[in-house]
């Protein structure tokens, strides 16, 4: 520990001189070395605009780990200096002393020494063994200093690229982390819509906090990866659970349910006052013997074929990332199974089922639409309906897509016209 009560110490209060640190020597001798490797004949250092300085010095003081107050101390600094001061040909040195620094910037003189010196300690500035300080210029040289005593800027000018490099390389870092926290709050989201265990909900909350309050990358992609596995594991929970219910054309694959209760007491009564009804009373009840006619007349197409549908999107060259870029609705429903991961019709139609649902379009008609056009046709013709704006339509879009299931099942259902039509209206906004 250093004795500052030395007769040394004492005659050189006196006299205004201050005895340099060993850190502030150590940093003094590094910023000569590169003072020396980094300037040109004829120069103190390397000539810089000081608009630079301080641009570059307002972006990297984020991540230098300084105070504020040190922050505000050398913003002063630099914004004392003239433009000449940078020129290299002389050094940017400021002398303002402690009691105008201390009314200008509304500190002591204690935090005054305490913010010098963490500057000092980082490189930023060079401080003078003369105690008091002043500076002098000759106006009639363009404002040159030809005396002066205080702390020295120029070690900016020689760190600039240092700097440059610090600001740039935590500013990407910054970007990364702030993906990771927001993919690690979507995780989140998406595992506590999925589970109401509390010891789990605990368990997410951590990690939410753990990604929120990480500083690196590792944390935080660690937090991150923990977040997906608890989702997998939720996800895989689910689909033992409901097992059952995975396919994807809904009510259509279960068998239907077929009336069989006998002719009521009312419908008796109605055909002994009206035998004219009777024929047809008897006909809805009659549904087996119908089931065995319509087999029978199987033979004759009530509805187009999913062939004819799926060649006609083939003919009209539909491909599945031009439908998304036309449909940006779509798009929004996809969910990627895997990162940089062609899309296929597949995705496209099940982007169209939950898109549907958005629609007003219920499960039984796209069920229906499945099994009658085929799941290609009916996500093309969900992608042709969303395309148009509410205004276009005079009834619910759910009752458009029932309409276009029923031309499906008369045979009179075109797609190709639709398709050149949205990419007509499509191009015409682009």
């Amino acid at each position: 520990m250093r004795n500052w009560n030395t007769p040394e110490a004492a005659a050189a209060s006196r006299s205004g001189r201050r005895q340099l640190s060993d850190a502030a020597k150590k940093v003094r001798g590094k910023i000569l070395t590169q003072r020396a490797e980094k300037t040109e004949p004829g120069q103190l250092f390397p000539a810089v605009s000081r608009s630079k300085v301080w641009a570059v010095w307002s972006e990297a003081s984020y991540f230098l780990g300084l105070s504020d107050k040190a922050v505000l101390y050398l913003n002063y600094l630099i914004s004392a200096t003239d433009q000449a001061d940078w020129s290299g040909q002389w050094l940017p040195i400021v002398g303002k002393s402690n009691r105008d620094l201390g009314e200008i910037l509304n500190l002591g003189v204690t935090q005054l020494k305490a913010v010098a010196r963490e500057l000092i300690e980082a490189g930023l500035i060079l401080p003078h063994g003369e105690g008091r300080r002043f500076v002098r210029r000759d106006f009639r040289d363009g404002g040159r200093i030809t005396h002066a005593v205080g702390f020295d800027l120029s070690p900016l000018a020689i760190r600039l690229d240092e700097l440059k490099s610090i600001s740039t390389g935590r500013q990407s870092q910054e970007r990364i982390l702030k993906r990771l926290r927001r993919d690690a709050r979507y995780e989140a989201d998406e595992c506590l819509s999925l589970t109401d265990d509390a010891q789990t909900v605990r368990q997410i909350r951590d990690l939410v906090l753990e990604a929120k309050d990480g500083r690196t990358v590792d944390g935080v992609q660690a937090a991150l990866s923990r977040l997906q596995v608890i989702r997998l594991d939720l996800e895989d929970q689910l689909a033992c659970e409901y097992a059952e219910d995975s396919d994807p054309i809904r009510s259509v694959s279960r068998p239907s349910i077929i009336p069989t209760t006998p002719i009521s007491l009312e419908k008796t009564v109605t055909i002994k006052q009206r035998p004219d009804r009777a024929t047809h009373i008897a006909a809805s009840n009659d549904a087996p013997n119908r089931a065995g006619e319509k087999k029978e007349d199987s033979d004759m197409p009530l509805s187009a074929p999913p062939v004819a549908q799926e060649d006609a999107i083939k003919t009209a060259r539909l491909h599945p990332h031009e439908l998304v870029r036309l449909v940006p609705s779509l798009a929004a429903c996809i969910i990627p199974t895997h990162t940089n991961q062609r899309l296929a019709w597949s995705d496209i139609c099940d982007a169209a089922e939950r898109l549907s649902i958005h629609l007003g379009v219920s499960r039984d008609a796209w069920g229906q639409a499945c099994r009658i056009m085929g799941r290609k046709a009916a996500a093309v013709s969900v992608a042709l309906i969303a395309s148009r704006p509410d205004q276009h339509y005079s009834m619910t879009k759910g009752g458009y897509f029932r309409g276009m299931l029923r031309a499906a099942e008369d045979g009179d259902l075109n797609l190709m016209p639709s398709i050149y039509g949205m990419r007509e209206r499509c191009a015409a906004i682009m």
